[in-house]
């Protein structure tokens, strides 16, 4: 006997089907047979996929700017997996990663360069924030929750710095074996040519389509050289 069973559910290429679930996991796909505990008729009106991944969160719930609760933004939008884009630097990525243990969303995290994380809008004014052996003890003592390092390269956010701190991210990837490093863009300086001829392969530019100084594409469509 299944868990539940999904009759007529509407999948993404607009076939419906029927769905059984046992223990969790997909058990019969198709044309199924035999009972189940549970039968729900979704009569073709809802669509059923598989988790949605979403790579740009911020879901650190403590935080004073950006912030959500994983849960919320996650598993009750059919979200099943997001990565947190920065939240929390060294200093609160240990906080973070005990929260997101209490969620049933699967939470990742980018570890912010700055220590102190997005606890204002301007993280990386102090270079003294850009602690590479406090970055290193993080992404030791939580291999498998940082995925990657990030990196938010926008006038308000660097100050007077331009384009060091980027530059230091760079090298602090390195450090640790190549992590993926996301970089923010907004507001010059830094331009985007700066930035971009500093990233290799793997690397992520975001917020790429915002209505800002600094985007790839015009109104016409046309592309940036870069």
């Amino acid at each position: 006997m299944f868990d539940l069973l999904l009759r007529h559910a509407r999948l993404v290429d607009d076939t419906l089907t029927n769905i059984a679930l046992q223990d969790g996991k997909i058990a019969a796909l198709g044309d199924v047979d035999g009972p189940a505990l549970k039968t729900i008729d979704l009569r073709g009106e809802c669509y059923v996929s598989a988790g949605w991944i979403d790579s740009h969160v911020h879901c650190y719930p403590t935080s004073p700017i950006y912030f959500d609760e994983p849960d919320s933004i996650g598993i009750a939008t059919g979200v099943t997996t997001v990565i947190d884009a920065g939240s929390t630097g060294a200093d609160d990525i240990d906080d973070f990663y005990t929260l997101t243990r209490q969620a049933t969303t699967d939470v990742y995290a980018l570890l912010n360069v700055s220590r102190v994380g997005l606890i204002a809008q301007n993280e990386l004014a102090n270079m003294a924030n850009i602690d590479a052996d406090a970055v290193r003890q993080a992404v030791k003592r939580h291999p498998d929750f940082i995925v990657g390092l990030k990196a938010r390269m926008s006038s308000s956010v660097v100050g007077v710095n331009g384009i060091t701190p980027l530059e230091r991210a760079k090298a602090m990837q390195q450090e640790n074996g190549n992590l993926p490093l996301m970089v923010h863009i907004g507001n010059n300086p830094p331009d985007l040519d700066e930035i971009a001829e500093r990233l290799t392969a793997g690397d992520i530019i975001t917020h790429c389509y915002n209505v800002s100084r600094t985007v790839f594409f015009g109104l016409t469509a046309s592309c940036a050289p870069r």
